[in-house]
């Protein structure tokens, strides 16, 4: 990209060819074996992105439906499942509550030389308290359940 700029290729041309390899991306990685089948719905906040939804109708060659809530939509259909899993299976739910705003998150990580595995671990804390933790290869870091 840099190198497009230093040639003089005008800003338009570079964004699109970064929408571009985005989408083809996504689709020799995350699409990769699978038979993406019109209508095809772009959500989430990268379907705002006009770039990246002309992309994706260029490489799939179908037109792309962008819904009205496209930016919440995995937010309520994960909504939608905790509610009928709660329903089906009644448990103390992991919700912290509408107080979060006020609580404090802290990402941390370190590289554990422990063994030949040199793990890079990610903690994060809530109040200073740990609650998550991942990157452990080996077992070491895992946390208990």
């Amino acid at each position: 990209m840099i190198h497009k700029q230093q040639l003089g290729h005008p800003t338009e041309d570079i964004i699109k060819g970064l929408c571009e390899a985005l989408a083809r991306n996504y689709l020799n990685n995350v699409g990769k074996g699978k038979d993406i089948k019109p209508l095809i719905m772009f959500q989430g906040g990268v379907a705002s992105n006009i770039g990246m939804r002309v992309a994706f109708k260029k490489y799939l060659e179908e037109d792309i439906i962008v819904p009205e809530h496209y930016d919440v939509m995995g937010a309520i259909r994960a909504a939608i499942l905790a509610l009928e899993d709660m329903t089906k299976n009644p448990h103390e739910s992991l919700f912290y509550g509408w107080d979060i705003p006020e609580m404090s998150f802290q990402t941390t990580g370190f590289e554990c030389e422990g063994c030949l595995n040199v793990c890079e671990i990610v903690e994060i804390k809530k109040n200073n308290e740990l609650v998550a933790r991942w990157g452990s290869r080996c077992g070491k870091w895992d946390l208990a359940d």
